[in-house]
């Protein structure tokens, strides 16, 4: 009898269907981003090295209303400076890439997502689909939260840190699109973990009661992760970017609750 069931090399062929299309969408994304420079380093990237930033603005605001700061305009002593060659052209195509690959990332979910919905049922398909939803979104919102908050924050104390007046601070621009690049990414990543935790509670190695018996673990290692992506020794600054994480941590219990109770539902249906 005929086997009518694909295989592998249908299912590769199949899979580099959906990855040509991905790259083609990030090519024409990364193009549109490298074709706008001026936008994309005055406007964006260089941004957050002028001293009316918002995020400035709104932290000195802050800082001063709950008595943390003096309330003085942030100020940046340091300058931005190039020292190879091909520096501001390799620094052109890493930040085209990385806003190529933020934009274009929602698009190469969907294909993914159309790569494995054949292999679906029905409510599988729909759980995945409302997945890379949540997913696209927290990677995103981390990504904000990384530009407005967290590499701002680094950019000033770090920037501004130094050890004797005799030594003064010139950053090279690949260092500083360094630190501003695995900002953006690393924390992107770190939004995930609502998704994470659901995955882990699907294949049975966590579960909402450890989760809650672990909750002032979470604080401190949530304190510890902001103290390392944002260095500085203001607490305010800590706990601004502390609490998004916690809160990570509590949205993960709830959806790890919601599907253990839809698991018992359906075990007692």
């Amino acid at each position: 009898m005929e086997n009518n069931e694909p295989g592998f090399w249908d299912h590769l062929n199949e899979l580099r269907k959906y990855l040509i299309r991905s790259v083609i969408v990030f090519l024409i994304f990364f193009a549109v981003a490298f074709s706008f420079r001026e936008i994309l380093f005055d406007h964006f990237l260089l941004a957050l090295l002028d001293p009316n930033f918002i995020t400035y603005q709104w932290l000195t605001d802050l800082s001063a209303f709950f008595g943390f700061g003096s309330g003085e305009a942030v100020s940046i002593d340091f300058i931005l400076i190039n020292t190879q060659l091909a520096g501001q052209f390799m620094a052109h195509i890493t930040l085209s890439a990385l806003t190529g690959f933020v934009i274009s990332m929602p698009f190469i979910v969907f294909q993914l997502w159309l790569f494995v919905k054949p292999a679906l049922y029905a409510n599988e398909s729909r759980i995945v689909k409302r997945s890379a939803l949540i997913l696209i979104f927290l990677f995103l919102l981390g990504s904000a939260f990384a530009y407005f908050i967290i590499t701002p924050l680094s950019v000033v104390f770090l920037g501004n840190y130094t050890i004797s007046d005799s030594v003064k601070n010139t950053i090279t621009l690949g260092s500083y699109l360094s630190v501003f690049s695995s900002s953006i990414f690393l924390t992107g990543l770190l939004f995930e973990l609502p998704v994470l935790m659901s995955v882990l509670a699907k294949i049975g190695i966590i579960g909402s009661k450890m989760l809650k018996q672990f909750r002032k673990h979470a604080l401190v290692v949530g304190l510890s992760l902001s103290a390392i992506i944002t260095p500085t020794t203001d607490p305010f600054t800590m706990i601004l970017v502390a609490i998004p994480l916690y809160l990570l941590y509590e949205i993960s219990i709830i959806i790890v609750h919601q599907q253990e109770k839809r698991y018992v539902r359906k075990n007692n249906a």
